[in-house]
């Protein structure tokens, strides 16, 4: 277990415990709640791979919260884990072991909700400042202007190893997240080569792909694919390296060479031009005037391709109908740069559903 002590306020209206639970890392935390505030007290990191399940991890930081300060004693617990949750359980997608709710309740004698992962960021999203550069970049429009958010209604879409969906609407002062699966949804081209790569996708797998097969890890492994079938790129150097890699770990090695190889930069370019369409026509859908949050690693990590000649809110604009393109002019589109933002939302959904 890898421990941190990030704040010294034990002084909370409540103690909860979070989790972010993915197949590579268990990330459990002690959040203080105080006036709608949350702040992490103790975040402890365990590998997914040398556990076998949370309920062994869940009492050591409770110990060890308990050994610092006996007033550490947490009144909730949210775990969201990566995988589907139906009544309170959820089968990790890519772990060996489950997540029961109630069964944790039983061990550690604390109410315990399960939520999904990306219901989880979606809780995280009104604890963050917009203003709070650590927290959140702006991507201005493309005629440089920062929109006021407006209204009620935001959406979150993250582009990681997958790609995810969500969006919120204000209830009673407070919003509340909800669970989509628009990720899955089918894929348009817009323009020859996403035709052209689209339909490599879709004999490959050998029925029509879904927007995922395109704005995600697994999408930057098919445009690298795609590049390398179709339009003939020599294998030499680091793309060679890259082509020897496993699917799954080609697209950190691609964006970690877009700056210096022109192929990789191409990739990671037409990544972001999808990136935008997509996100552009969940704004169209929802019009969350209160903004278009983006999470995942690959948006934080790829900050400067976002900026660069404005190319995620060129596409992010773009639209047939000249009456729409204003009101795509007019939603603030965030980048979300907390990695924390998880639990962050587990203690949130934990307060706000429990």
């Amino acid at each position: 277990m890898e421990k941190s002590w990030l704040s010294s306020d034990f002084k909370q209206d409540r103690i909860i415990l979070a989790g972010d639970i993915g197949g590579t890392n268990t990330n459990l935390a002690l959040v203080g709640e105080k006036a709608g505030k949350y702040t992490i007290i103790l975040k402890c990191v365990f590998s997914s791979r040398d556990i076998t399940g949370v309920i062994d991890p869940l009492k050591e930081v409770i110990a060890e919260a308990n050994k610092k300060n006996p007033s550490l004693k947490p009144s909730l617990c949210c775990l969201s884990p990566a995988g589907p949750v139906e009544n309170n359980y959820c089968k990790l997608t890519n772990c060996g072991w489950d997540i029961d709710g109630n069964a944790i309740k039983k061990a550690i004698g604390i109410d315990t909700l399960i939520i999904n992962d990306f219901l989880a960021i979606g809780y995280g999203i009104p604890t963050l400042d917009v203003n709070d550069t650590k927290q959140i970049t702006k991507l201005p429009t493309t005629e440089g202007k920062s929109p006021t958010p407006a209204g009620t209604t935001k959406v979150v879409v993250g582009a990681g190893t997958g790609l995810g969906v969500g969006y919120l609407f204000a209830e009673d002062g407070k919003y509340k997240a909800h669970p989509s699966e628009g990720g899955h949804s089918g894929f348009a081209a817009f323009d020859e080569e996403t035709k052209q790569l689209k339909e490599y996708v879709a004999k490959k797998i050998g029925m029509p792909p879904g927007m995922e097969l395109f704005v995600s890890g697994q999408g930057i492994s098919n445009v690298f694919n795609y590049f390398k079938d179709k339009k003939g790129i020599k294998l030499e150097g680091v793309l060679k390296e890259i082509d020897q890699t496993k699917d799954e770990d080609k697209p950190a090695l691609i964006s970690k060479n877009a700056k210096d190889n022109q192929v990789c930069k191409d990739i990671m370019k037409l990544f972001v031009r999808m990136y935008g369409i997509f996100a552009g026509s969940l704004g169209v859908i929802f019009l969350p005037f209160s903004g278009v949050y983006l999470a995942g690693g690959i948006a934080t990590k790829n900050e400067w391709l976002f900026w660069e000649d404005n190319l995620f809110m060129k596409s992010f604009e773009t639209n047939y109908n000249p009456n729409i393109r204003p009101l795509l002019k007019k939603i603030p589109v965030y980048i979300i740069k907390d990695y924390s933002i998880s639990l962050y939302g587990a203690a949130n959904a934990a307060v706000t559903l429990m």
